[in-house]
């Protein structure tokens, strides 16, 4: 995890709610202390005033720009349905970063998988690599192009985009075009539904291939104390998504035995 020198609590103001579609939100907030982070940690953020829903939740950090920090969140219940009401000006109270982000250092040869909403975990990454100039791929999938969430944000990277009906771009699994676009790779970072994670480490386990997943899961604090957001590791032992990840070496985690 980062070691973030200023404090883990924050006030946030709502300064935009953009509905990109019926069931996904961009959220941005202005947190004026400005926490830094790296790509793939997250924040819990608290969606009402009250006590219903009560817990915050986990919400991967999209980037962050003059203090401005943007969250891609999928309307599933009844705290991620109030999202749509937030006006500016809003109050929000966040607490974060934390968990580990991917791995500093990635250089020439990284390809970064993203499917679905796994784009938010990845997004920042991305943006990072293209700023040095660091040569890389993205690969960007979904199930239709309607799924393809922030395909309109990520122009400037060139993605090949990648949809199971071939409604747009590869038509086919993501996971087959990962396979025939990663001769000379070194590093995979991944971040999406479990099933593609588990493809994803497949391919890149026969090709002895670096591999990075993101992952999500229920959690209650974000801190590990709770101990809700328990998976399996490729030995059998407990991990913290929220402490020991959310980013893991793939080879170290059982990704069949996540539900």
């Amino acid at each position: 995890m980062l070691k973030n020198s200023t404090k883990l609590i924050h006030d946030g103001t709502v300064v935009a709610t953009d509905v990109l579609r019926q069931d996904y939100i961009l959220l941005s907030v202005r947190a004026d202390d400005r926490p830094r982070f790296e790509p793939g940690q997250f924040m819990m953020i608290r969606l009402s005033d009250g006590y219903d829903p009560f817990l915050l939740r986990p919400f991967s950090i999209l980037d962050e720009h003059d203090g401005v920090y943007r969250f891609l969140i999928k309307v599933v219940g009844k705290g991620t349905r109030a999202v749509r009401n937030f006006r500016y000006g809003r109050r929000v109270f966040l607490t974060g970063p934390f968990g580990n982000g991917f791995p500093r250092g990635a250089g020439h040869d990284t390809v970064v998988v993203a499917g679905g909403a796994g784009i938010a975990s990845v997004f920042s990454l991305v943006q990072k690599l293209h700023e040095r100039g660091t040569p890389y791929k993205l690969m960007y999938g979904a199930r239709t192009e309607d799924e393809l969430v922030l395909s309109n944000l990520l122009k400037p990277y060139d993605p090949a985009i990648s949809t199971d009906d071939g409604s747009k771009g590869h038509h086919g699994k993501l996971t087959d075009l990962l396979a025939k676009g990663i001769e000379h790779t070194k590093t995979v970072f991944a971040c999406g539904p479990l099933p593609m994670l588990a493809a994803v480490k497949a391919v890149t386990s026969r090709r002895g291939i670096e591999c990075y997943v993101s992952l999500e899961a229920r959690m209650a604090c974000g801190f590990g104390v709770c101990l809700g957001c328990t998976i399996f590791d490729a030995k059998g032992n407990t991990r913290r998504v929220c402490k020991e990840g959310p980013v893991f070496d793939a080879k170290e985690v059982n990704l069949s035995g996540i539900h």
